[in-house]
């Protein structure tokens, strides 16, 4: 006899805390490693940073139509579970590949499908926490302690040999698989009838959000985060060796970079986060960014690049975790995956695709002006970042001058 749930009873949400501790393996592994695998099969930096680049235009393509799938389909699980196969088979036919052509499109091909991964197992997760009253922060927490114990795992492991980057990454996803199986079912809802079927409406009513000021605001400061974070990410590794350091330094880089959160997520860092709203939120990771930045371009110990990571938490908790929520409490119930890969994901995707070709483009004309490229790069994000404060800070201020003049009319 089948048992009928208590609609009153809240589900648990340990399976979320195991689930975020584990798929965050992958992530510290591809982001502290995958460039300097590359770099040490023989691709020059400006071929990786093209590389990168043709991902991200396919990905503008891929994310959107994913999102979709995943909330047109009967339940998104079954659209995670389907992309973490995929990127398990094109990981290991990656491993096996020994020329230059087969190792880039095996890059491209792995990264496609691993890049939507994050937006529906994050849907999945506020609707649950939304239903069950959970907090999201400290699920998204347990997958930040994830990945700094695996990325300084995988310094120790690959210190000597970097091939080791492919039985950690297929088995933290393996792993995964059978840990997404678990998840409780995400189903799908059924588009309103009040809201019409012509063509392009689902579009429209996403894109409605950027209609809100202050969503034009956080999303243009995000764009700026999003565009020197990929920057970072492909050169801290290169540029921490290229200061004298070590895998290990480099892994215990991104394990600081994940620990970094954690006062963020709870305490007084939350709350005053919490306190302050989004926009203010996005204006202090700019102006961390400042800092970051300069220090980066400054340095020549490879010592203060590891420790520049622990300005990363006040950067991207805001984003990880306020940008999150905003969007999917304002995006309409049947479109909230479609809403993430639509909006968060491609203006990510959209600010990477613009670090990795003008990132390759400056590296080379950086080089032949006979001047260190990485070294230069951090230090033009600083004026940049500058600029996007200022911008940011004006608008917000505006905005918050036309809303006292409407409410004192």
């Amino acid at each position: 006899m089948k048992t009928v749930k208590d609609p009153n009873k809240k589900d648990s949400p340990l399976i979320f805390y195991i689930f975020y501790f584990v798929v965050f393996f992958g992530n510290a592994i591809q982001g502290s490693f995958l460039t300097l695998y590359l770099t040490n099969a023989g691709l020059p930096q400006s071929t990786v940073g093209l590389l990168n680049g043709i991902t991200q235009c396919l990905s503008l393509i891929v994310l959107p139509v994913v999102g979709r799938l995943a909330d047109k389909a009967p339940t998104k699980n079954r659209v995670l579970c389907i992309e973490l196969v995929i990127a398990i088979v094109t990981l290991i036919l990656f491993s096996r590949a020994k020329n230059i052509i087969a190792i880039c499109i095996f890059r491209v091909a792995y990264s496609l499908f691993f890049m939507p991964i994050a937006s529906v197992y994050q849907t999945i997760t506020m609707e649950y926490a939304n239903k069950n009253g959970w907090d999201y922060g400290p699920i998204r927490m347990t997958g930040t302690i994830g990945f700094s114990l695996m990325a300084l795992a995988a310094g120790l492991g690959m210190n000597k040999n970097i091939s080791m980057i492919f039985p950690f990454l297929i088995g933290s996803y393996v792993l995964t698989f059978f840990l997404a199986l678990m998840l409780p079912e995400s189903k799908r809802v059924e588009k309103p009838a009040a809201e019409g079927t012509e063509q392009g409406s689902d579009a429209k009513r996403v894109f409605s959000i950027l209609k809100n000021r202050r969503v034009r605001n956080v999303m243009m400061m995000y764009f700026m985060y999003s565009f020197a974070t990929s920057l970072n990410n492909m050169y801290f590794g290169l540029y921490t060796r290229q200061l004298g350091g070590t895998m290990t330094m480099v892994g215990l880089g991104s394990m600081i970079l994940g620990f970094s959160e954690l006062p963020f997520h709870l305490g007084p860092g939350k709350r005053w986060l919490e306190r302050i709203g989004l926009e203010r939120s996005m204006l202090v990771v700019i102006s961390a960014g400042i800092v970051r930045w300069s220090i980066c371009a400054i340095t020549k110990n490879p010592w203060v690049m590891v420790f520049t990571m622990g300005l990363n938490g006040i950067m991207l908790v805001p984003v990880t975790i306020g940008l999150v929520k905003f969007l999917y409490d304002n995006a309409p119930d049947d479109l909230k995956v479609t809403a993430q890969t639509s909006l968060h994901s491609s203006i990510s995707v959209a600010a990477m695709l613009l670090a990795d070709f003008g990132g390759s483009l400056m590296h080379t004309i950086l080089e032949s002006a006979g001047m260190d490229p990485i070294k230069n790069q951090y230090l033009l994000l600083v004026p940049i970042f500058i600029i996007v404060l200022i911008a940011g800070y004006s608008s917000m201020k505006k905005g918050e001058k036309e809303e006292s003049a409407g409410f004192q009319a």
